[in-house]
């Protein structure tokens, strides 16, 4: 994805890893950087998932929501109550 708003990024990888994904980008008839792109928004959606996680835990738990048994009774209660 060209943009103007594209920068440019010097990384250094071990050579395997640069093998490996050189390989990914001629199999799929792409650049490495499109590759290295898309792998980078994998780890940043990956971990603003993980951080969702975290927050909905926390919640939760001030609930009194500790499993999925939890869960399972406060549907039941809710429907139960229409």
């Amino acid at each position: 994805m060209k943009s103007s708003l594209a920068k440019k990024a010097s990384i250094t990888l071990p050579a395997e890893l640069e093998n490996q994904l050189q390989k990914v980008a001629k199999t799929e008839h792409r650049t490495l950087s499109g590759v290295l792109q898309e792998a980078a928004r994998f780890y940043l959606n990956t971990k603003q998932w993980e951080e969702l996680q975290k927050k909905a835990v926390l919640k939760t738990a001030t609930m009194g929501i500790h499993s999925e048994e939890d869960v399972d009774k406060l549907i039941h209660d809710m429907r139960a109550k229409r």
